[in-house]
C-alpha cells in the first residue's frame, strides 16, 4: 500500500527502462551465442564426417573418383559455409555495436532533454518571484507616479500655449512642442 501511494518521478522510471532494456540485451547476446555455437558444432561434425570419409575410402583403396571429387566439393562447401558464416557474425556484431551506440544517444538526448526542462522551469521559476517581488512593485508605482505628474506638467504647458492666444501652427518649433504635449505617456 506505501508503493501504491507513492508517485514514481521520470528519474526513478528511465532506470527501470534501462534495465529492462540491458536484460532483453543481454538475452539476445546469450540466445546468439547459443546458435553460434550450435552452428559452429555442426560445421565441425561436417566437417569431421567428410574426413572420416575420405580417410575411410583412402584406405579402401576404391578408386571411385567420383565419390572422391564429391567429397571434395563438400569439404569445399563446408569452408565456404565456414567462413560465410563469420561474416555473418562479424556484420551482427557491428550492428549490436551501432544498436548500442544509438541506445546511448537517446538515452544522452533524454538526459539533455531532462536538463533543459528544469533549467527553463528554474528561469520561469525565478522571472515569477522576480516580478511580484516588493522592489519591482514599489519601482512600477513610482513609474507610475512620475508618468501622471509629467502628464500633469505637459497639460499645463498645452494650457499656457493655448491661453496666450499665440498662433502655434505657423511657428514650427512652437508646433513641434504643442504636439509632442499631446503623447500619452501612459502607453510606455
Amino acid at each position: 500500500m506505501v508503493d501504491a501511494n507513492e508517485e514514481k518521478t521520470p528519474e526513478e522510471i528511465i532506470p527501470e527502462k534501462q534495465i529492462e532494456a540491458k536484460i532483453e540485451d543481454l538475452e539476445n547476446e546469450i540466445e546468439e551465442v547459443k546458435m553460434a555455437f550450435e552452428m559452429k558444432k555442426l560445421a565441425l561434425d561436417r566437417m569431421q564426417l567428410s574426413t572420416a570419409l575420405r580417410k575411410n575410402l583412402e584406405e579402401s583403396n576404391i578408386q571411385n573418383s567420383e565419390l572422391m571429387e564429391n567429397m571434395k566439393h563438400i569439404l569445399k562447401l563446408n569452408k565456404i559455409i565456414m567462413t560465410s558464416q563469420q561474416e555473418s557474425w562479424d556484420l551482427e556484431a557491428k550492428l549490436l555495436n551501432v544498436k548500442k551506440k544509438r541506445f546511448e544517444l537517446k538515452r544522452a538526448s533524454e538526459q539533455k532533454f531532462l536538463e533543459v526542462q528544469t533549467e527553463k522551469n528554474k528561469q520561469k521559476d525565478d522571472l515569477d518571484s522576480m516580478e511580484n517581488s516588493d522592489k519591482i512593485k514599489t519601482l512600477k508605482q513610482k513609474l507610475q507616479m512620475e508618468i501622471q505628474i509629467t502628464t500633469v506638467i505637459q497639460h499645463v504647458f498645452q494650457n499656457l500655449i493655448l491661453g496666450s492666444k499665440v498662433n502655434w501652427a505657423e511657428d514650427s518649433a512652437l508646433k513641434e512642442t504643442v504636439l509632442q504635449l499631446e503623447k500619452n505617456l501612459t502607453m510606455i
